[in-house]
């Protein structure tokens, strides 16, 4: 018999509010500008992904 699980986390309605803000958030922005702001908040966030970012970039430093 296979038992029904309730949820605590909808990862597509995550998925989606995430994508709105992001659109929201780069709205009139080029494609420049969008990957400078990007590269501004890796640089100095101290986020997880942005440390990872860094370390790579400091490890392959041609990918630039």
């Amino acid at each position: 018999m296979i038992r029904e699980r309730t949820k605590s986390f909808d990862c597509v309605t995550m998925k989606t509010e995430v994508q709105a803000k992001l659109r929201q958030d780069f709205a009139g922005l080029s494609d420049e500008e969008e990957r400078t702001r990007i590269t501004q908040e890796l640089e100095s966030s101290d986020d997880v992904v942005a440390r990872k970012w860094r370390r790579l970039r400091e490890e392959h430093p041609a990918a630039r």
